[in-house]
This record gives structure tokens, sequence and C-alpha cells, in this order.
């Protein structure tokens, strides 16, 4: 008898498997960090072409192997298309999904994670919000989230402002998480306190923070 299981999730890893096949990467809601493979997935005309691509967000149906999952089916809620030819959103991205793919876990619960990145993919879409704001917010709620967020004192920031943005962004909504301003001195405090929360707490060379210093400078 078969097992077959369905997971939300996004995909945050896509790599080639032979001539024609995909392996992913997902974040999902019920299992956590699983990772699956995509048969035909490079053949022309595969209906798994687009939907198991590199950032999509969607129901994805998985027969369980004894050793591994198998994509049977998918159900695209989100392509977040713009990452395609917005190249400077898409390099953020890239370094969200890293930072998710660090901390997260198969089967634990990464549901707040999973809504974490989402919540700063809508955001890289927004005209309203700069990348550069986006990036220590979303770093610092991954940080409380995984509950190893080290209190800024301790690391020698003490200004008033800054905690304030800290205590909102621990606290807040994933909803609600970018529901705040700041100026241009006190962002600059928070890029840098999450710059040295993660040097302490990631203990991993981020490939795709080379490449975000290089596209930001």
């Amino acid at each position: 008898m078969q097992d077959f299981m369905k997971v939300t999730g996004m995909v945050i890893g896509a790599f080639l498997q032979g001539e024609y096949d995909r392996r992913i990467v997902l974040l999902t809601r019920e299992q956590g960090k699983i990772t699956a493979f995509v048969k035909g997935a490079r053949r022309q005309g595969s209906r798994f072409t687009a939907s198991t691509d590199l950032f999509v967000y969607g129901e994805f149906d998985l027969y369980v192997g004894r050793t591994s999952y198998n994509v049977q089916d998918v159900r695209p809620s989100n392509y977040f298309e713009f990452l395609r030819t917005d190249m400077n959103a898409a390099y953020y991205a890239m370094y969200f999904t890293e930072v998710c793919d660090y901390y997260a876990h198969e089967g634990n619960d990464e549901s707040m994670l999973l809504l974490n990145l989402y919540r700063a993919f809508q955001g890289l879409k927004s005209e309203k919000l700069k990348n550069s704001f986006i990036k220590p917010v979303f770093e610092i709620k991954t940080f409380s989230i995984e509950g190893e967020l080290i209190p800024p004192d301790r690391l020698g920031f003490n200004d008033t402002h800054l905690l304030n943005a800290v205590n909102y962004i621990c606290a807040s909504s994933i909803e609600k998480l970018y529901s705040f301003s700041l100026t241009d001195d006190d962002l600059a405090g928070l890029t840098a306190l999450a710059d040295r929360e993660r040097k302490a707490l990631i203990d991993k060379h981020l490939n795709s923070l080379d490449m975000l210093d290089v596209i930001v400078q």
C-alpha cells in the first residue's frame, strides 16, 4: 500500500537530479523541511517545470517512499513571479531561504518560520518597503522565532529607539511585522544589530549573503 501526504509549503531549494529530474527542498507547515524528488520536471512540457521551481508556494502531494519523498501533484498559489525579473529582490529572497534552510528541520513545527518567509517575500514585492528594511526585520524575527535572539544590550546595543524596534518585532504578529518605520540612523543600528546576531548565532557560511553584499553595494 502506497502512502501519500499533502503539505503546504514553499520551494526553498531546487537542484538538478540526473538529466530530466529535479530535487527540491520544501519548507512546509506540517513536516518542517523535507527533500523531495520530481520526476521529469525538466522534460519539455512537464507540468512540474514551473510548479516546482524555486520560491513557488502552494500545496504539494507527496508519495512517501521508504527513503524519500516524491512529488505527485502541485497546486501552486503563488509563484512570486516578480523575483524572475527583479534581481535585487531575488538575491534578498535567496538569502532569506538560505537562513530558513539553516534553521528548519524535518518533523519540526516550522509554521511560524514559513509565515515569516512568506511575509518577507510579500514585503519584497511592496513598493512601500525598502529591501534594506525587510532584511534586518526578517533576521530579528527569525532569531526570535527560534528562541535564540541575544538581548541587544549583551551585544552593546542600548539605544532606546533600537530596543523599542526589537521589542516590536519580537512581539508583533507576522501580518503586522513591517507596520512601523525607522529613521535612517535607526535602520543602520537595527542592521548592525542583526548582523551581530547572525554572526553569533549562525555557524555556517551563507553563500547567498556574499552575492547579496555585492548586489547592494
